[in-house]
């Protein structure tokens, strides 16, 4: 493999999908914290919410959102599978994330001697992104199918996703 050809890769493609699975890991991460400590704080107050109703005052119709709140943040984490996608996102930057060292250091496969080294970090970096686009959540599944019926093709949506991080 040419040398240039290569650097480009690195450049625009391998370092572009670290960043890629780098950032929505993160933000997902995030998302799924909050959800979860609002429905930990949530879940802890309604019993003793319960067991207070009618001492000073009615509590029914607190106890009844609470518990619908709980609902709703429930569904929604079902739902939307930040947790599942914080995972996957992050998996998929740790399998990237050692294979530059290995390339460069001449390590794993890349000891073997005869081996066009490019080409075999461009072939394993492009099996693990393969591996991660067939492991996809069925959330990201249905926000790309979104995105091709709007008529928005995935390269256009990741371009703008891209510049939204920047």
């Amino acid at each position: 493999m040419d040398n240039e050809i290569f650097k480009d890769y690195v450049e625009n493609r391998y370092k572009d999908q670290m960043f890629y699975y780098s950032k929505p890991a993160g933000k997902n991460q995030k998302k799924y914290k909050q959800f979860q400590w609002v429905l930990i704080i949530f879940s802890a107050i309604t019993p003793v919410l319960a067991a207070l109703d009618g001492k000073w005052v009615s509590l029914q119709v607190p106890v009844v959102l609470i518990s619908a709140i709980v609902a709703i943040l429930t569904a929604g984490l079902k739902t939307f599978q930040y947790q599942e996608m914080w995972v996957n996102y992050r998996a998929s930057n740790e399998l990237l994330k050692p294979e530059i060292y290995y390339y460069n250091f001449g390590v794993g496969p890349y000891a073997e001697e005869g081996i066009d080294k490019e080409t075999l970090f461009v072939s394993r970096v492009e099996t693990i992104l393969d591996k991660e686009h067939i492991n996809w959540p069925v959330v990201k599944k249905l926000h790309e199918t979104e995105h091709k019926e709007n008529g928005v093709e995935e390269s256009e949506h990741e371009t703008k996703v891209q510049q939204d991080h920047s």
